[in-house]
C-alpha cells in the first residue's frame, strides 16, 4: 500500500510539471469577452490596453497566452511600462503552462525580456525531455537562436543530430 501511495505522489509530481496538452486547452468565454472588448476599444488607448493587461492575468493556459498575444499586436508604445508588464506575465505564465509547441511557437514570434530568455529555452528542454524526433530538437534550436542563448542552440543541435544519427 505505501509503494501504491509513493508512486501515485511520484505521478502527480511529474503531471503537475507537464502543462495540459493543447487538444484539451480551451478559451474561456471570459477571456473571450475580453478578446473581443480589445477589439472594439479604440486601437492603442489606454482602455485597450488595460483591456490586454486583464487578459494577460486572466489566461490560464497556453491557448489563452497565445491569444493575449496576438491581441496586444501593435497596441502598447515600444517601450511602456504596460507593454513590458504584459510580457513579463505572459512570459512566466508560458513557462508554466505552455506545451513546447505553444513556448516555440511564443519565442520565434514575439518579444521576450532577455532575462526571461535563458530560463524560457531550459523550460523547452525540459519539456523537450526524451523526445526522440530530431525534429523537436532542431525547433528548440531554432528559439533558442532566435533568442540569442547561442549555448542552448547548440546544445540542441548537438541534440538533434545524435538522434538524427548525424
Amino acid at each position: 500500500m505505501a509503494a501504491g501511495t509513493l508512486a501515485s505522489c511520484n505521478t502527480a509530481a511529474r503531471n503537475a510539471a507537464a502543462p495540459v496538452p493543447e487538444a484539451e486547452q480551451v478559451v474561456g468565454a471570459d477571456l473571450k469577452g475580453l478578446y473581443m472588448a480589445a477589439s472594439g476599444a479604440a486601437p492603442q488607448s489606454p482602455a485597450q490596453q488595460n483591456v490586454i493587461l486583464t487578459m494577460a492575468e486572466k489566461a490560464s493556459n497556453g491557448k489563452e497566452l497565445l491569444l493575449t498575444m496576438r491581441a496586444a499586436e501593435g497596441v502598447f508604445p515600444a517601450d511602456s511600462d504596460s507593454r513590458s508588464r504584459v510580457y513579463t506575465v505572459v512570459t512566466a505564465k508560458m513557462m508554466k503552462l505552455g506545451t513546447l509547441d505553444q513556448l516555440i511557437e511564443y519565442a520565434t514570434q514575439y518579444s521576450v525580456n532577455p532575462e526571461s530568455t535563458r530560463a524560457l529555452v531550459q523550460r523547452m528542454f525540459q519539456l523537450g525531455g526524451e523526445k526522440s524526433d530530431p525534429r523537436v530538437w532542431y525547433r528548440i534550436r531554432l528559439a533558442a537562436f532566435h533568442l540569442k542563448v547561442g549555448d542552448l542552440a547548440q546544445q540542441a543541435q548537438a541534440r538533434g543530430d545524435q538522434l538524427a544519427g548525424r
